[in-house]
Parts: C-alpha cells; structure tokens; sequence
C-alpha cells in the first residue's frame, strides 16, 4: 500500500498543474486521466520498490565498514536477486502507455521551451553511447559515466524514491536501481533525438 508523504502531496499538486499546462502539447487529455496515469506509474514505481527492498533485506544489510569489493559484491546479488523475482518484467510494466503519453507531452513541453541551438545540441543526448538500445533486466553500461539528467526536466516528472532514478540515454528515458545498476523499465521515443 502506498502511503502518500506530505513532500510528495505537493509534488504531485506540482505535477498537476504541469498536467494542465500540457494539454496544448499533444492530444488533450482530462485532468483526471493525466492524474491517473501518475498515480499508476507511482504505484507500479512503489511496488518494485517495495519488491527490491524485501530482496535487498535478503542479501544483507549494506554496511559503512563494507570495502568497494563488497559493495560491488552486494550489489551483484542483489541485481541476481531481481532477475530471479522479475524473469517476465518487460518494457511498459511500469512506463504503462497512459503513463508514457503523459511523459511524453511533459517532456516534449519542456524541450520547446529550450533555444532552437540547445535542442540541435541536446548535450544529454549521452554521446558515448550512441548505439546504446535498453533493455529490462539488463545492465546499465559501466564504462560510461552516468549523464547528468536534464536539471529543467526533473522537476516536471514525478518523484522517485531514493532506490531509483531517471537517465536519459538518446532518445530513451530510462528507469534505473540505483544499487543494483538494473534498468527496470524504459520508454522509447520519450525525448527529441539531436540533428547531427
């Protein structure tokens, strides 16, 4: 069950009035609709985490007297762990398409308002993995260092527990364990692809 705290009250009111905003950018939607689609994607958000937390319990508490080896240690049971409880867990589970219609619209609303030159540029377009196709279950890439995420952007979508986060890699937004370095789900064509 998910308990909405006082911080994310506000964000989601945030969130609401960003909703409205959107209207004008794709196919209008109800506000309620809008607001449905948030709610499901913060529930399905909150049952995987729920889910991760319980195997994290399982492979051990994460200590600060644990050396890096360790950690890495840890965290590769614990990404195991996952495979193991979402062998079928496949892009959408949690990017549903009423969550992705209204992300897509927050994040083509966001873009717009960029210069012209800013969007041909798109520096978190993550250039050191231009051929880089996601999938669920599957690692993030470890030789790359993680892109910052588009600072303008975040505040738009709706606020993830501190076990995951947002990436942007090209045109994908990418839903990621922090820990455990799995991408958990994806959505493609979610933000503008750069002109070459």
């Amino acid at each position: 069950m998910w308990i909405m705290r006082p911080r994310e009250g506000m964000v989601c009111l945030a969130l609401s009035t960003s909703l409205l905003a959107v209207a004008g950018c794709r196919e209008p939607a109800p506000e309620n609709s809008m607001t449905e689609a948030v709610e499901e994607f913060t529930s399905r958000v909150n049952d995987y985490v729920a889910l991760r937390n319980r195997l994290a319990d399982s492979v051990g508490p994460l200590s600060e007297n644990m050396t890096q080896e360790q950690i890495a240690a840890r965290a590769t049971a614990l990404s195991q762990a996952i495979l193991l409880a979402r062998p079928d867990a496949r892009q959408g589970d949690i990017f549903t398409p009423r969550a992705a219609s209204v992300f897509g619209a927050l994040i083509e609303q966001e873009y717009s308002r960029r210069p012209p030159r800013v969007r041909e540029v798109r520096e978190d377009a993550q250039d050191e993995l231009p051929d880089f196709v996601p999938k669920v279950n599957q690692l993030y890439p470890t030789t790359y260092p993680l892109a910052t995420f588009p600072p303008e952007l975040l505040p738009l979508l709706p606020r993830l527990p501190e076990e995951v986060e947002y990436r942007v890699v090209n045109h994908y937004l990418l839903l990621r364990d922090v820990e455990s370095n799995l991408i958990v789900d994806f959505m493609p064509r979610a933000v503008p692809v750069p002109k070459a």
